[in-house]
C-alpha cells in the first residue's frame, strides 16, 4: 500500500498537486495559471493538506516529476521537493510524465505513443505496448516535430495519446491519415496512478530512468530529464558561432 504522499508534476502550464494514500487521492488539484509555478506550487501544497487537515510533518514521502517539459517547471517543482525532502527527512522518487499518461491505457492491448507539446512545433513522446494488463516502454524519451515522428512510428494504425495530440492534431493527420487519436481530457496524467508503477534502485541521473517505466529514489544529485538543450544554452551556442564567424 502507498504511504502518505505528496506528488507533484511541474512540467507544463498546469500544476498538478496531489495528497495520496493507499492508492487513492484525499486531494488533487489541477492549476492552470498565467503565473509562474514558483508563485503558485506553495500555496498549491498547503491548500492541499489543508483540505485534507494534515500538516507537512505528516507525510511520508514524496513524489515529483522529472520531465520531459517545461525547463523552469521542472526545476521549480523538482528543487521544491528536494527542498521539502531534506527538511522533513522524507524518500523523494521521480517519475516520467509520459510513462505515467501510459498507464492509464494499460487496459488497452496494442501499441501506441504519448504525446506532449514540446512547443517549437515539436513534441516529446516515446511508444508503448500494452499485453491488457502491463505497459512496456518501447522507446526512450524523445523530441520530433510531428512529420518526422509519423515517420518513426512503429505501426501505421497507431494510437497517439496527450497534449500533443490536440496542439498539432492537424499535422498529425495529414502525417498519418487515419489514425486514432485521443486528446484532453482521457490523455492528461492523473497522479493517483503512481500508485502502479514500480520501485526501481536509486540511478545515477534521470536520463537512466529514461530506460525503463517506474518509480526512482532520488539521490543528493537531482537532475530534470532534458531532451533538448534549453533556450538560454541555444542562445549561448549562437553567440559562440556568432563572435566565432565574426
Amino acid at each position: 500500500m502507498m504511504p502518505l504522499t505528496l506528488a507533484l508534476d511541474s512540467s507544463s502550464e498546469n500544476l498538478l498537486v496531489a495528497l495520496l494514500k493507499e492508492g487513492s487521492a484525499l486531494v488533487e488539484l489541477r492549476l492552470a495559471v498565467s503565473e509562474p509555478h514558483s508563485k503558485t506550487l506553495m500555496e498549491a501544497v498547503g491548500w492541499a493538506l489543508q483540505q485534507a487537515s494534515l500538516e507537512a510533518a505528516d507525510l511520508e514521502q514524496l513524489m515529483v516529476c522529472c520531465g520531459p517539459g517545461s525547463f523552469s517547471g521542472l526545476r521549480i517543482g523538482m528543487a521544491t521537493m528536494q527542498g521539502l525532502s531534506q527538511a522533513l527527512e522524507l524518500p523523494l522518487y521521480t517519475f516520467i510524465e509520459h510513462d505515467l499518461i501510459a498507464c492509464k491505457f494499460a487496459f488497452q492491448a496494442g501499441v501506441f505513443a504519448v504525446l506532449t507539446d514540446a512547443r517549437r512545433q515539436q513534441v516529446y513522446w516515446a511508444s508503448y505496448v500494452s499485453d491488457g494488463q502491463k505497459v512496456t516502454r518501447m522507446s526512450s524519451c524523445r523530441v520530433d516535430d510531428p512529420k518526422t515522428l509519423a515517420a518513426l512510428l512503429p505501426e501505421e494504425d497507431i494510437l497517439l495519446v496527450g497534449s500533443g495530440v490536440d496542439v498539432y492534431r492537424s499535422k498529425l493527420l495529414a502525417a498519418l491519415p487515419g489514425v486514432e487519436l485521443l486528446g484532453a481530457p482521457q490523455a492528461l496524467p492523473d497522479l493517483v496512478l503512481l500508485s502502479q508503477m514500480p520501485l526501481l534502485p536509486e540511478i545515477g541521473s534521470a536520463s537512466d530512468l529514461n530506460e525503463r517505466i517506474g518509480l526512482c529514489k532520488a539521490g543528493e544529485k537531482l537532475e530534470p530529464l532534458y531532451i533538448r538543450p534549453s533556450d538560454a544554452e541555444l542562445n549561448r551556442d549562437k553567440k559562440i558561432k556568432e563572435s566565432g564567424d565574426g
